[in-house]
């Protein structure tokens, strides 16, 4: 059963790697509207969390949105990319191009996968970090890559760009 949830959130990230399919550099931190992320901001937003739930337990389970207890190095894992809704983040840009920041929410996502793998929990128990299950959790991981993905693609247009699948 974890193999089915996490095959699905892989075909998550091909669509990933479609919205990113010629983004110019100039265009990965820069934001359409003040209110709205960058694509940068978006996959760092992404990374982020799917660092501190797979590769960021402490010892007893727990998590935290503390990376300094998180497994996974990135120049693309930033706290400031940990906001909720409701929480205004500030543009971050960060020193990477378009084709950087791709590689590395995949990198990010197949270590954080990784370490899932080698935890194997049984999708019907509680994830310690997650207020249900690993089956929960995991719909939940695949929901929120597709719909950041999708915030992606609208970026793109609205800066001018028109992306080669969507």
């Amino acid at each position: 059963m974890l193999d089915f949830y996490l095959k699905a959130l892989d075909m998550c990230y091909f669509e990933v790697g479609e919205a990113f399919k010629g983004l110019s550099d100039e265009n990965v931190w820069k934001r359409p509207n003040p209110a709205l992320l960058s694509v940068g901001e978006l996959a760092g937003h992404i990374a982020y969390w799917e660092a501190v739930r797979y590769g960021g337990e402490n010892s007893d389970g727990s998590a935290e949105r503390d990376l300094s207890n998180c497994k996974i190095k990135s120049p693309l894992l930033d706290p400031r990319f940990g906001y909720y809704p409701g929480e205004a983040p500030t543009n971050e840009q960060l020193a990477l191009t378009a084709e950087q920041v791709h590689a590395e929410l995949v990198r990010i996502h197949e270590e954080s996968m990784s370490y899932l793998k080698a935890l194997n929990p049984d999708p019907s128990t509680k994830a310690p970090h997650w207020g249900s299950t690993y089956a929960d959790l995991l719909n939940y991981a695949a929901f929120h890559v597709a719909y950041h993905t999708g915030q992606m693609y609208s970026v793109r247009y609205l800066l001018g760009e028109t992306p080669p699948d969507n």
